[in-house]
């Protein structure tokens, strides 16, 4: 079992991650917290499987978290307080993000809420709509901007991330305004890859591609 005085920002060495591990690193955190609230001081890499239904084999789990540095002995299994503080540092959860959304239909009201409610550390922080009917609406305190106004309120909202819910048509031109005023991390969920120069960081979240996974599963059946 791992030192619990072990500190998680030498054990990482701050490589990069590959990016399809981060979401697994991410439910381990998720599933981590939930044994800490239940008492747990320590559980496998079996442990942690069956926490996560299954979803994940017991040897990809010790695959991953081997990546993070020596966070567990053989027989005797992880510390959860220090691997959950670990997990944290590699994800960048242990500091406060603060997201502006652009576009406050039902899909950037649903993720409004959601990760309010779900991820403390994610903050929304701005809110801009092209709609008369929603600009000017508070949300949780927040008032709804004029995307028009975006150049002239957004900086002092002092966001990190921002996120696109907007038409496929208007997607390209808000990235492009979001990252001219400073934000370098953006999630997309408009039906459309964006085009960005430099150091931006953009994932694209296709939610009618996801379920026609999930239909081309099906059809095989």
């Amino acid at each position: 079992m791992i030192d619990p005085k072990l500190d998680a920002s030498r054990a990482f060495s701050g490589e990069p991650l590959v990016d399809v591990s981060i979401p697994r690193l991410f439910a381990y955190h998720r599933v981590l917290r939930q044994a800490q609230a239940l008492g747990k001081r320590t559980i496998t890499s079996h442990g942690l499987a069956a926490m996560l239904g299954h979803t994940i084999a017991s040897t990809q789990i010790r695959k991953d978290l081997c990546a993070l540095g020596p966070l567990g002995r053989r027989g005797q299994g992880y510390a959860i307080d220090p691997l959950v503080e670990q997990l944290a540092c590699v994800l960048g959860l242990e500091h406060d993000w603060r997201i502006a959304i652009v576009g406050f239909g039902y899909l950037g009201r649903a993720f409004a809420a959601f990760i309010t409610a779900r991820e403390r550390r994610f903050n929304v922080a701005a809110i801009f709509d092209r709609s008369p009917a929603v600009v000017g609406q508070r949300w949780q305190g927040i008032v709804v901007r004029d995307v028009a106004d975006m150049e002239r309120t957004l900086a002092a909202a002092d966001c990190n991330i921002a996120v696109i819910a907007v038409p496929a048509e208007a997607a390209q031109d808000c990235a492009q305004r979001v990252a001219a005023l400073g934000i370098r991390a953006i999630l997309n969920f408009a039906p459309m890859s964006l085009h960005l120069r430099g150091p931006v960081i953009v994932r694209n979240i296709d939610l009618a591609g996801e379920m026609a996974i999930l239909t081309h599963r099906l059809s095989l059946e």
